[in-house]
């Protein structure tokens, strides 16, 4: 991406400079929604396979992230750090 490194104390500071401009992504709860959606589609496939009649209820879940994120974006209460 054009960083012309040639120091492993530049690459520290490289690093230390993405990670603050990241910093509220990863704090932020939006990426702990993802990470429930993603591991209830993971128990919701599992469950599926089993053949159990519980698989609905991580798929709910999911589906119902689907809904809502929109909503509480336009309502902002998440907002992605980014933009």
């Amino acid at each position: 991406m054009g960083h012309d490194i040639k120091t492993v104390k530049e690459a520290g500071a490289l690093v230390r400079h993405t990670w603050r401009a990241a910093s509220g992504f990863f704090l932020s709860i939006e990426l702990l929604l993802m990470l429930l959606v993603a591991f209830a589609a993971v128990g919701g496939v599992w469950l599926a396979v089993m053949g159990s009649p519980l698989c609905l209820l991580p798929f709910g879940l999911a589906g119902a992230y689907l809904v809502a994120r929109p909503v509480l974006h336009l309502k902002r209460i998440l907002a992605w750090p980014f933009m």
